[in-house]
């Protein structure tokens, strides 16, 4: 951490950011902040409730995507057990079924040619 002694009136710069010190009243500094109005400025409580409260968030996004995902049947995606295997399989020949005729029906459109 870089320490700083600064005097009432006195600034320093955070990058583009202005920090002047305006008064010292007891145990507290009062400071001025000079940033462009992209730059978020918290103080460090608030800052820490936000980071909680996105942490939460997320959290509970990543909970109901991952509850969505365990509900949906992907197709061709079997578990690895035989079952699944042939049901791939059972699929697979009645994809070439219904391929086959299409094919011999294109091959006797281009002998006819």
């Amino acid at each position: 951490m870089l320490i700083l002694t600064r005097k009432p009136g006195e600034s320093l710069y955070i990058g583009d950011v202005k920090v002047t010190v305006v008064e010292l009243k007891g145990h507290q500094i009062r400071i001025g902040i000079d940033a462009p109005p992209e730059i978020r400025i918290y103080r460090e409580e608030i800052y820490l409730q936000i980071l909680e409260e996105n942490k939460q968030a997320a959290m509970a996004a990543a909970k109901t995507v991952e509850g969505e995902i365990r509900g949906v049947s992907f197709p061709g995606c079997g578990d690895g057990s035989s079952d699944s295997a042939k049901k791939r399989k059972g699929k697979a020949n009645s994809l070439s079924a219904l391929i086959s005729p299409a094919k011999e029906s294109e091959n006797e459109n281009r002998k006819s040619k």
